[in-house]
């Protein structure tokens, strides 16, 4: 068992440095998948956010033509409340109250298209974030992939100074014949 030990430890170091450029190889495609997949959840994300900010838009353009029907309505029942006093309602206060509401609504409108528009800005501002996380994740999937061959290129070359290592204490150093080597070598050839 003793004779041995030596061809054991080389096959070892011969059998880890096939390993370790195995795990290097897995580990950097787990790791590139893994940012590619965070890529996707942003670019999703991304879509969601521009969705929501057009979901905004429309319900600020649904709930200002409401509050236009409603100024609409407002007007129209000052107008028949005036006229019901007998009251010209195209002329002096009466148009000056009209005019006001009516001034009053288009504010309001204006408001609630504005605070929509705010609210989409939000969503699209925050859907560029996602869509930098998405290039970001991009980027760090493709240096995974790019950094593989540095990482089995040293695994490689710490495995050959293992297996370099114990070839010299199986079979010596090459050029040198020392007694024991001399002896090992004629076992074997025996």
């Amino acid at each position: 068992m003793g004779a041995a030990a030596p061809f054991v430890a080389l096959a070892s170091s011969v059998v880890g440095t096939a390993l370790s450029v195995a795990g290097q190889s897995q580990k950097a495609q787990a790791d590139a998948a893994q940012a590619q997949y965070q890529a996707q959840v942003a670019r999703n994300n991304q879509q969601l956010m521009e969705i929501n900010a057009r979901n905004a838009e429309a319900q600020g353009e649904s709930d200002a033509e409401r509050k236009e029907l409603d100024v609409g309505q407002l007007e129209a029942k000052q107008r028949a409340a005036l006229a019901a006093q007998g009251g010209d309602v195209n002329s002096g206060s009466n148009l000056d109250l009209i005019g006001d509401t009516a001034r009053a609504g288009a504010l309001d409108v204006g408001a609630i298209r504005n605070n929509a528009a705010w609210k989409a800005y939000g969503y699209r501002a925050s859907g560029l974030g996602q869509a930098a996380a998405a290039n970001a994740a991009d980027a760090s999937a493709a240096n995974s992939m790019a950094a593989l061959p540095y990482g089995i290129g040293t695994s490689l070359l710490s495995g050959a100074s293992q297996v370099a290592g114990k070839w010299n204490d199986v079979f010596g150093a090459p050029g040198k014949s020392s007694p024991e080597t001399l002896d090992r070598k004629s076992t074997r050839l025996n």
